[in-house]
């Protein structure tokens, strides 16, 4: 089975590969930019996650790579043509749409779901959360509804329609913890919940398959606004000094896609593993991705303002001036060194180049350049990815295992749960149509076992159990093919 996992592994990467280098070359490529960077960092979180496993437990032996068809014409018309708008808006190279038929691999299906959390590019501002007050992105200077949607640029702007019929965002949206529990969120956490329950309850063999594409759709969804909180403007607030100055958007974002594309991203750093899903993003403790982030990188709208200066002007007045007109307390100025003037000098914390500055002679100017996003990125990236493979597993922590003895079969509560709750039992004939068992829903502790006997022509078993433990809610599923 290990080297199984290998191989597949292998082929997943191998099978991104040309679509990740059409859009490391594709002009109008920006990163942590959906079709790139958020896919290419969704790609390594999934590699060095432990969804390969889950899906093979549920019955789905290639595991990423199993095919999967998406059931649109189960939707209803509705919901159908808004999921297949955004759906055909994929690039067809970047290797994640979905085929004519409808059908992709379940590991493209998250990647999938990473890209359409910003389709339409809007979405974008419900990913916003400072850290320190809970509150996601907000304006309270504002900016005329006019003048802003003539510069809105975030991730490709808006368009002239969206800004006619008021569709495109304002300088408002949802914090991204908020965002992600929203029953607005069409992937978010209560539709993996749901849909990762129905794969396995369903009656219909379609009906179940589609479900689980929604699941990892929405698997996708949650991980791109947990990536987000590895990029500095996210957790500073910083819409307008980020997105809003330059006429191609983020300078960092543009750095980013440039020098490193999907194909080029940094393998996940250690995997993390937090206490709850609110902690990946923000605790108090520090430990969140946002936390951190926040605290070690200044974003291109919160760097120190420009200082004038004179001959006699000390540096130690500079880096005083500097430090009052700075936004968040971290990262902060420690000593300048302003000689010699007119070439750049850096602040480095950590081992990292956080600031560039200058003495241009009559002004310290404070500025993030190619070095800085350098520093900034190769930090960064692979922390970003580890965390979100640490919210995956988190998110699919629990498990069943079942092990059949002749007609009866045994239910254990198995993974990282510390509480329980009624399992449902489904047995499944020879064409693929599951009932459910009366006499189910029995309460399963974890280190306990339920016993159930399969009826007659039952050809597999299948058990889901809905729980919620210090960690949050929980679906656990599994099941078992009988002799």
């Amino acid at each position: 089975m290990r080297r199984l996992g290998l191989l597949v592994r292998a082929r997943f990467c191998l099978a991104t590969l040309v679509g990740a280098w059409a859009m490391f070359n594709h002009a109008a490529a920006r990163a942590y930019e959906p079709a790139t960077t958020h896919a290419g960092l969704t790609e390594r979180a999934v590699e060095a996650s432990r969804l390969h496993q889950v899906l093979s437990h549920l019955g789905r032996p290639l595991g990423l790579l199993e095919p999967l068809h998406i059931g649109l014409d189960l939707l209803d018309q509705d919901e159908r043509r808004a999921l297949q708008a955004r759906l055909d808006a994929l690039d067809p190279a970047g290797g994640y749409r979905p085929g004519t038929d409808g059908v992709a691999g379940a590991g493209q299906w998250v990647v999938a779901g990473a890209v359409l959390a910003k389709t339409p590019p809007e979405r974008g501002a419900n990913h916003f959360l400072d850290p320190a007050s809970g509150k996601g992105l907000h304006d309270d200077p504002g900016l005329s509804g006019f003048a802003h949607g003539v510069r809105l640029l975030f991730s490709g702007g808006a368009s002239v329609r969206g800004l006619v019929a008021g569709t495109a965002f304002t300088l408002e949206g949802k914090s991204a913890l908020d965002w992600i529990w929203s029953p607005g969120n069409d992937l978010g956490i209560p539709v993996l919940l749901d849909n990762w329950e129905r794969a396995v309850s369903l009656a219909e063999p379609r009906a179940r398959e589609a479900a689980l594409v929604r699941a990892l759709l929405a698997l996708g969804g949650v991980m791109a606004v947990l990536e987000d909180a590895g990029q500095p403007a996210f957790v500073r607030n910083d819409f307008r000094g980020a997105f809003l100055q330059r006429d191609d958007g983020s300078a960092y974002e543009q750095f980013v896609a440039e020098h490193y594309g999907r194909s080029g991203l940094p393998a996940a750093a250690a995997l993390v593993s937090r206490p709850d899903i609110a902690s990946f993003f923000a605790s108090v403790d520090g430990k969140g991705l946002a936390n951190r982030t926040q605290r070690r990188f200044f974003s291109e709208g919160t760097i120190p303002a420009d200082i004038s200066i004179e001959r006699d002007t000390k540096a130690s007045d500079v880096v005083r001036r500097a430090r009052e007109s700075l936004e968040y307390p971290s990262p902060t100025l420690s000593a300048l060194a302003l000689w010699p003037a007119q070439r750049n000098h850096y602040l480095v914390l950590d081992g990292h180049r956080v600031l560039a500055y200058e003495n241009t002679g009559t002004q310290v100017r404070f500025f993030l350049d190619d070095a800085v996003f350098a520093d900034m990125a190769r930090t960064l990236l692979p922390e970003i990815a580890g965390y979100a493979a640490g919210l995956l597993n988190h998110l699919l922590r629990a498990r069943l295992d079942m092990t059949s003895a002749g007609t009866s079969v045994t239910i254990r509560l198995a993974g990282e749960v510390k509480e329980g709750g009624a399992v449902r039992v489904f047995a499944e004939d020879g064409s693929g149509q599951r009932r459910e068992l009366p006499g189910t829903g029995a309460i399963l502790s974890p280190g306990g076992e339920v016993v159930v006997s399969a009826p007659a022509g039952a050809r597999k078993l299948a058990a889901v159990l809905r729980g919620r433990d210090a960690g949050g809610p929980f679906v656990a599923a599994g099941e078992v093919t009988l002799p």
